[in-house]
C-alpha cells in the first residue's frame, strides 16, 4: 500500500510511477487504454473504448478548470482528500470531495458527465492526493478544453473563489 506522508515521498511517488507534468495541473501517466479503438460520433474521429491514469495533485497545482466531450471516473486512492470543482450546463455548482473519510461525506468515486466544466484541488497546502481517472471514449486532447478565470466569472459569478483559485488567469503556451 502506498503511504504518502511528506512532499519528499510525494516526488518519490511521481517518480516510480513515472509521472509527467499534466497540462491542465498536477502529475499524471496513462496506464492503460483498451485495445480496441472505435469511431466516436462526439469526437467525430477514432478513440479507444477507455484510457486510464494515475494523478497527483498537490497544495501549489490543482487540476485547472477544464471540459471533456466525455464522462470522466475518479477513483481516490491516498493521503489527502481532493474537492472537484463542477460547473455543470446549467449553471449549477457542485463541489465534490474525493476521500476515505466516508462518515463526513467524502466519496471513494465520481463520475464528471461530459461536457460539465470541472476542476480539483487539494485544499491541505502541505498535502497531495493520489487518485486514478477514467474517460469512456478515451481521453484525447482534442475533446479537451481549458478556461481562463475570465472566461468563467461571467457564468459562476457566486464561485469567483473557487474559480480565482483553480482556473488559470492565462493559458499556458
Amino acid at each position: 500500500m502506498l503511504r504518502l506522508k511528506s512532499r519528499d515521498f510525494r516526488l518519490d511517488i511521481i517518480k516510480k510511477l513515472n509521472l509527467t507534468p499534466h497540462p491542465e495541473g498536477g502529475w499524471y501517466r496513462q496506464v492503460y487504454h483498451s485495445a480496441k479503438t472505435h469511431y466516436d460520433a462526439t469526437s467525430l474521429a477514432s478513440r479507444y473504448e477507455y484510457t486510464s491514469i494515475y494523478f497527483i495533485l498537490d497544495g501549489g497545482s490543482p487540476s485547472h478548470l477544464h471540459r471533456l466531450l466525455h464522462d470522466e471516473l475518479w477513483y481516490f486512492h491516498d493521503d489527502s482528500s481532493i474537492v472537484v470543482h463542477c460547473f455543470y450546463p446549467d449553471g449549477t455548482y457542485e463541489a465534490v470531495h474525493l476521500g476515505r473519510d466516508i462518515e463526513r461525506g467524502e466519496q471513494l468515486q465520481f463520475r464528471v458527465p461530459a461536457g460539465t466544466i470541472f476542476g480539483s484541488e487539494v485544499l491541505d497546502a502541505s498535502s497531495f492526493g493520489l487518485v486514478s481517472c477514467a474517460v469512456a471514449p478515451g481521453f484525447d486532447y482534442h475533446d479537451f478544453e481549458l478556461f481562463t478565470q475570465d472566461q468563467l466569472l461571467a457564468k459562476y459569478p457566486k464561485q469567483a473563489e473557487v474559480i480565482r483559485r483553480v482556473a488559470y488567469q492565462k493559458l499556458p503556451a
